[in-house]
């Protein structure tokens, strides 16, 4: 079987990122993201969370962008977790993005999202506000990079 090369797999995650990255480096903050040591967060011996698919560590938060394929809670619960146990100790703006196919796709998972930002956010109080979006393709995400924009002001 032969493979087609002008039909590589794309990364959407890293195309959804892509214009979040070029903002932050445009204001001359840094950016962190990936597995690498600097994007971690400590929890005991080797263990460890990953921070974000993009960090920027602000005068005001920690604000991150979480970047999915499909609707899922394992990146935004951590947060609840690792502030309540005093792992991070610096409020969290965490701006979620899904891609979606249609409409309604992943809907009972983005459902739980939001019933779990609304738990996370009365149960920790200043220390932690969540927004989630959704999109189509990469042209869908300007109006979030000009949020995510004024939150780097």
């Amino acid at each position: 079987m032969t493979t087609n090369p002008e039909k590589k797999r794309q990364n959407l995650e890293q195309l959804a990122l892509a214009r979040f990255k070029e903002v932050a480096l445009e204001k001359n903050m840094k950016v962190y993201g990936s597995q690498g040591k600097g994007n971690r967060i400590a929890i005991s011996g080797r263990s460890y969370f990953q921070f974000g698919d993009l960090r920027v560590e602000t005068p005001q938060r920690t604000l991150i962008v979480e970047a999915e394929s499909a609707g899922g809670a394992t990146n935004q619960v951590k947060y609840w977790y690792c502030l309540g146990k005093g792992h991070i100790t610096r409020p969290i703006h965490l701006m979620h993005i899904f891609a979606q196919n249609s409409e309604n796709d992943y809907q009972s998972h983005l459902d739980l999202w939001d019933f779990l930002a609304q738990k996370m956010a009365s149960d920790l109080g200043n220390m932690f506000t969540a927004k989630r979006y959704t999109y189509r393709n990469t042209s869908d995400l300007e109006s979030i990079v000009k949020e995510f924009q004024g939150l780097l002001n």
